[in-house]
C-alpha cells in the first residue's frame, strides 16, 4: 500500500479572527511556529513604541493569518 502525504488544511476565516484577538495566534493556528513567534513581538513593540504603527502591523498580521498559505508541515499517514 502506498504512503498518503496529507496536507495541512485551514480556515482562513478562523486564522484570520484568531490573530485579531492576539497578533500571530492565526499563524500558530495554521502551523507556522516562527512567524507566530515573530508576528507577536513585532505588533506588540509596535504598540508600545507608538499606536499607529501597532495598528499597521496588527493589521498585516490578520492579513497574513487570513489571506497566506498553510505551514509546511506535511503529515506522513502509513
Amino acid at each position: 500500500m502506498p504512503d498518503l502525504i496529507r496536507e495541512r488544511r485551514f480556515n482562513p476565516l478562523i486564522a484570520g479572527v484568531l490573530s485579531v484577538v492576539i497578533p500571530g495566534l492565526g499563524q500558530l493556528y495554521k502551523g507556522q511556529l516562527i512567524r507566530a513567534i515573530v508576528w507577536f513581538c513585532m505588533v506588540g513593540l509596535g504598540y508600545f513604541l507608538l499606536v499607529v504603527p501597532g495598528i499597521i502591523l496588527h493589521v498585516l498580521c490578520v492579513a497574513g493569518a487570513a489571506l497566506g498559505g498553510a505551514g509546511t508541515d506535511r503529515v506522513r499517514v502509513v
